[in-house]
């Protein structure tokens, strides 16, 4: 009876008419075997027939569509590898076999080859199959002790033969090596004519002859010693030099950039303890014809002093300093505010300033002494904060000496750093229990008269952070929005959220909108607009 009714008429009355879409066979079951193997032989050819179309009907097997691309296309997909990555490929097809050798850019790092001797042969092996005539980039990333110093010399050597427009030798000290010494750069290297990027890291740069660097435009240096003529000498030597990075570089008293070319400054990281009392505590900036400048992580025992830069457009003030021993005294904290103070003044010219945490904290510091900030005359001040309570006389002190900013950057800035911590206690100490709020509010009729020109406010970071600091974040929204009277736009922008956000977060996260939309605002044509849809 059951196979009966699976065949039975009855059941597939509806298909008895059905026919075929390339002929005209019907069949009385459409559920029989017979019609599912005549379907699936007409799908199959019709699959076949596709895919004879896409190849064209060539001869032979069919290739992949990445393999039929031109070489041109693979170099650069390859390029975009680690070598050895791209070493790997040679085992796809006989099309792939030796592609890799004429790839033009080559990046080594010492963790996918496992121990040194393996990492330097493999670099070695690949250098005498590489046939590319001219390279775009060479890196070499891994830790480095004398031994290595033959091979790098040659590997150098190479590079200046290929015509190598980036090279990097990211280098560092060997951790089993208790003698370890950087690597002395070759002296044919600052002769080179074509290199265009230049980054070195534990590396010696120490020029004997002429330097001719006629094409570089950029040069980094990192985790070295490296004195003041080297630097002065190697500039000298670059006429086309456009940006400067000086990474960790101790030995460094007085650094005087007098060339035309260059425009941007980076100083990043001081925390060499060993050469602190024998190179000095001071490094000194003569740059009148730069640009930008940024100064910026940690800095152990290092204070600035700017000199001449005149030319400045830009500045941003990102550091922090601290002592070797983590043990703080009075004349530390009066260094801090007479450092920040200082480059303040020297930066009042800059028509783009960047002013980190821990400045806008020594700034509260001074701020509870009745110490002002210098008057500054930039037109786009950015702040990166965490808006709490030990922020906010920082923020008043810089809106006070800032009164031609047009555009104010807020940079909310959620995580906790240990760094601060000495700071902050300091601070305590200093305003005991003087009360941020009252101080603020107590300035807004001085305020009121700093923000005539003020246009646009951007505020990054509105997200989960703000939910543990919103008495001071929307205190300084509110000021802003009912005092700021040609404001044009507050915009909150890129948001910090967790992506598992709950419900109550997203909800508070609602009220708090809700709260700075209902503030009145001075200026009529002013718009606030959040990225939530």
């Amino acid at each position: 009876m059951a196979e009966e009714s699976y065949g039975s008429r009855s059941s597939t009355s509806r298909e008895d008419n059905h026919s075929s879409d390339n002929n005209s066979r019907q069949y009385t079951n459409p559920n029989s075997w017979e019609e599912k193997e005549d379907i699936y032989r007409r799908k199959r050819r019709k699959y076949n027939e596709s895919i004879s179309d896409d190849s064209d009907h060539d001869e032979g097997p069919r290739q992949d569509r990445i393999s039929a691309l031109p070489d041109s296309i693979l170099l650069c997909i390859l390029s975009s590898l680690p070598t050895k990555d791209a070493i790997q490929t040679g085992v796809l097809s006989k099309r792939w076999a030796y592609l890799w050798t004429s790839v033009p850019s080559l990046s080594f790092t010492n963790e996918y080859w496992g121990n040194a001797d393996d990492f330097a042969s493999a670099v070695d092996n690949t250098l005498i199959l590489h046939r590319a005539t001219k390279l775009t980039n060479f890196s070499v990333v891994t830790d480095y002790d004398s031994g290595l110093k033959p091979r790098l010399d040659l590997w150098v050597r190479f590079t200046t033969t290929a015509k190598v427009d980036k090279l990097m030798l990211s280098l560092s000290s060997n951790p089993y090596s208790t003698h370890s010494k950087a690597y002395v750069l070759p002296q044919h290297l600052y002769a080179n004519e074509f290199v265009s990027e230049l980054e070195f890291n534990f590396c010696k740069i120490k020029p004997s002859g002429v330097v001719n660097l006629s094409s570089l435009k950029r040069l980094c240096i990192g985790d070295t010693k490296i004195d003041d003529d080297a630097i002065k000498k190697v500039v000298m030597g670059s006429p086309r030099l456009e940006y400067l990075g000086l990474y960790n570089c101790c030995q460094v008293n007085r650094l005087e950039i007098v060339s035309e070319s260059v425009k941007k400054l980076v100083i990043r990281d001081y925390y060499m303890r060993s050469s602190v009392v024998k190179y000095g505590l001071e490094l000194e900036i003569v740059a009148p014809k730069i640009e930008s400048l940024e100064i910026l992580g940690s800095f152990t025992e290092k204070k600035f002093r700017i000199k001449d830069v005149s030319s400045l457009v830009e500045a941003k003030l990102d550091f922090n300093i601290s002592t070797y021993v983590h043990i703080y005294e009075e004349d530390d904290y009066l260094g801090y505010q007479e450092t920040v103070r200082e480059l303040l003044q020297s930066l009042r010219h800059v028509n783009e300033l960047t002013v980190g945490r821990w400045c806008l904290m020594v700034l509260s510091i001074m701020s509870v002494k009745h110490l002002p900030s210098p008057l500054s005359k930039c037109k786009c001040l950015t702040m990166k904060t965490c808006m709490n309570k030990s922020d906010l006389l920082g923020i008043a002190s810089l809106l006070q000496s800032s009164p031609y900013v047009e555009t104010l950057v807020i940079d909310i800035e959620s995580s906790y750093l240990p760094m601060f911590q000495h700071l902050e206690n300091y601070y305590c100490c200093c305003s005991g229990n003087y009360d941020e709020v009252s101080h603020w509010k107590s300035k807004e009729i001085y305020l009121m008269s700093l923000l005539l020109r003020l246009k646009t406010v951007k505020i990054f970071g509105f997200g989960e952070g703000v939910l543990y600091i919103k008495e001071v974040f929307i205190l300084v929204v509110q000021f802003l929005l009912e005092n700021a009277k040609v404001l044009e736009k507050m915009v909150f922008c890129e948001p910090r959220v967790k992506q598992n956000q709950t419900f109550n977060m997203l909800q508070e996260f609602l009220q708090v909108a809700q709260k700075l939309l209902s503030f009145p605002r001075s200026s009529p044509s002013a718009v606030v607009m959040f990225p939530y849809q």
